[in-house]
């Protein structure tokens, strides 16, 4: 079992749960070292004052806040210390809210909280009952790392998850932050139509094991490649148009992509006309006419012989798969 990050009392009216918090997410971005170029030596970062250029002992450094006139306000360590709210134990539930009143922008960071202790289990899965039949979860503070956090907590599955939120006053308003938005303009019914249509061929469950970082992953590609061979291949991309500037037709281009189709014919005979032209360009094992292929159809073709990874591939990417798939293969998925 995982070390709590925070131990203390869960707190709700009268009732008292003893819990810790745990760490919910894993971090599996990619971090690198710097290092001198020809060498294995790190490179490293020192403190040192602008004006002269020495190297300042971490004793003799303080904290200055700018105040944006060419001043700092200094303040030192103890200060600091003095100001923070200290180790809290308590994390006590003021409020009940419904969670889809809260705009996913607030949420920070998530963890589980679990019952430590003797007779804590049957306080926490009471609890826990109780949100999920009232569709509530409760609004509380605690003090992680020196700092006061808001938080929510709210029943998933057999676990009571704690969300730590942005308070109010550090959330920027959007005009704010880009500018002038355009309006609520007027759309013609096709126009909001095919938009919903287009909206609806994309429509799926959420399954988050479909997406992938994909980055990430050429990136251990690239790595472990370097480690076995010292070289390289380029990766292509597909890049988006910018240049859409018929909004209607960039609309029905997509829902036609999307749905294997061109406007204007119906769906049964278009699903007939696309399935056949990707079995065609595929059983015949033709790079050139997957090519000619769109990503949609190719993604299709894809799907049907059960290629893995395909929803990060670009489009180069799938022609290449689909054409490595024997022949032989293709016919038997078919």
């Amino acid at each position: 079992m995982a070390r709590a990050m925070w131990s203390g009392v869960l707190a709700f009216g009268l009732v008292n749960v003893p819990v810790g918090l745990y760490s919910s997410t894993v971090d599996r971005q990619i971090r690198f070292h710097q290092i001198h170029k020809g060498t294995s030596n790190r490179i490293r970062y020192r403190k040192v004052d602008e004006a002269t250029g020495d190297e300042v002992p971490n004793d003799d450094i303080v904290s200055g806040y700018d105040t944006g006139e060419g001043e700092y306000v200094v303040v030192d360590r103890d200060e600091l210390k003095a100001a923070a709210p200290g180790r809290s134990e308590l994390m006590e539930i003021s409020d009940f809210v419904d969670v889809s009143d809260i705009d996913p922008m607030f949420f920070r960071q998530s963890y589980y909280l679990a019952p430590r202790g003797k007779g804590a289990d049957r306080a926490y899965a009471l609890l826990r009952r109780a949100m999920q039949e009232t569709g509530q979860a409760g609004v509380a503070t605690v003090v992680l790392r020196d700092r006061e956090h808001l938080v929510i907590v709210r029943p998933a599955g057999d676990a009571l998850v704690v969300e730590s939120l942005y308070f109010a006053d550090e959330i920027r308003d959007a005009s704010e932050v880009v500018g002038d938005l355009p309006d609520d303009e007027s759309f013609a019914d096709r126009e909001l139509a095919i938009a919903k249509q287009l909206i609806e061929s994309l429509r799926v469950d959420w399954e988050p094991e479909r997406y992938r970082d994909t980055y990430r992953e050429r990136v251990e590609a690239l790595v472990d490649e370097k480690r076995k061979t010292g070289s390289v291949a380029a990766i292509r991309e597909d890049k988006p148009r910018t240049n859409v500037i018929d909004l209607m037709a960039a609309l029905e281009e997509s829902v036609a992509a999307r749905t294997g189709r061109s406007s204007g014919t119906t769906k049964a005979s278009s699903k007939k006309t696309g399935k056949a032209k990707s079995t065609k360009a595929a059983a015949k094992n033709d790079t050139a006419a997957l090519a000619e292929m769109s990503k949609a159809d190719l993604l299709k073709e894809a799907g049907r012989l059960d290629i893995k990874g395909r929803s990060g591939m670009s489009k180069d990417e799938l022609v290449a798969a689909v054409a490595a798939v024997p022949a032989r293969a293709k016919s038997a998925a078919s």
